[in-house]
């Protein structure tokens, strides 16, 4: 419940070791009061928290999660019991998570080009076809060439450490 010790009043998160319940078909205060009553008829002990716009039950109880979401099925509601609790996807988190895959493929473009930059000079200054008598320019030519390649294979490798960072965070 919001506002049981150690933990603060509203808080989205249900308590540890809690029976979680996803309740749907709620409309009121009128259907809450039903699938509480539900969940005390089997166990008037239990400790309840709730997050009602979720559709979220939590109850610490000794009973088994099928028997309580059985009981709120009883009381005419559609319950599943979830091992985890859903993760929340705000339009905030899903456009910082756009940002984040463009800035870091970005700035795989940028090095990705510069390395190929770098790795078409050392081809020029390494080559020795290159500068000599009959090379109609096209080491030269290749600079480009290889900044751009290069630069797309930085800016797709950029976009998968992005995505690997976000992965991991979840």
């Amino acid at each position: 419940m919001p506002g049981e010790p150690g933990r603060p009043p509203g808080s989205r998160v249900p308590p540890p070791g809690a029976v979680l319940l996803s309740v749907s078909g709620l409309r009121g205060p009128e259907d809450h009061a039903s699938v509480l009553a539900a969940i005390r008829q089997r166990d008037p002990a239990a400790v309840v928290w709730t997050d009602w716009p979720r559709g979220l039950v939590a109850v610490q109880t000794d009973w088994p999660p099928e028997i309580l979401r059985v009981a709120v099925q009883d009381a005419g509601f559609i319950a599943a019991w979830l091992a985890h609790p859903p993760l929340e996807i705000s339009a905030r988190g899903a456009a910082a998570a756009v940002v984040r895959v463009i800035g870091f493929g970005l700035a795989g473009f940028v090095l990705g080009a510069l390395g190929g930059v770098a790795l078409a000079l050392a081809n020029i200054a390494l080559n020795p076809a290159c500068g000599s008598p009959g090379d109609s320019g096209g080491c030269a030519m290749g600079i480009p060439m290889f900044a751009i390649g290069a630069g797309f294979l930085g800016a797709a490798a950029g976009a998968v450490v992005a995505v690997v960072k976000i992965a991991r965070r979840r």
